[in-house]
């Protein structure tokens, strides 16, 4: 009985030291795997697995809405490209375009408005400032391919009325 006593405490010491002994790697593997993932960035930071859970935290913010706060802490993931995306969307059927503009260019939201702005200008025959404002847009080719038909038309020659011929006075007899 002593020899299987002797025996549960050396396996226990054992087990203890194997613990203690794990690598920074395994420790912050086993809290990421436990879902910590603060802890992961806190206490392991310079571990590649600390991305992961940067990536991780990213990706509760975003499912939460808090997109700008994903943008602020952790714009190096790729949920910040969601949140990015997300805020463009928002401002977008807030119609504030110019702010999306300045704020988001590129993103799948500020190309839907810059479309219909220049369709918008299309229609209504602003074909200048439609060329200035949007030129990577179909609208401003159309509208550059109908002011040059305009220019290449030949101008009529205004009518001009002439006065009548005088009636000559009636003749005598």
């Amino acid at each position: 009985m002593k020899r299987f006593i002797s025996f549960i405490m050396l396996l226990s010491f054992v087990a203890m030291l194997v613990i203690a002994c794990a690598t920074p790697e395994q420790r912050a593997q086993k809290l990421f795997d436990q879902g910590k993932y603060e802890q992961v960035l806190s206490k392991f930071p310079d571990l590649p697995i600390a991305q992961e859970a940067k990536a991780k935290i990213a990706e509760g913010m975003c499912e939460e809405g808090k997109y700008q706060e994903v943008l602020d802490a952790y714009g190096d993931t790729p949920s910040a490209k969601v949140a990015r995306d997300m805020l463009a969307e928002k401002l977008f059927e807030e119609e504030k375009f110019d702010e999306l503009f300045a704020t988001y260019p590129g993103t799948p939201a500020a190309k839907k408005a810059e479309m219909m702005m220049a369709e918008k200008l299309y229609n209504e025959g602003k074909f200048d400032e439609l060329i200035e404002k949007y030129p990577n847009t179909h609208f401003a080719q159309k509208a550059l391919g109908e002011k040059g038909a305009k220019k290449s038309k030949p101008k009529a020659k205004p009518k001009t009325e002439t006065p009548p011929k005088p009636k000559a006075p009636p003749k005598k007899k």
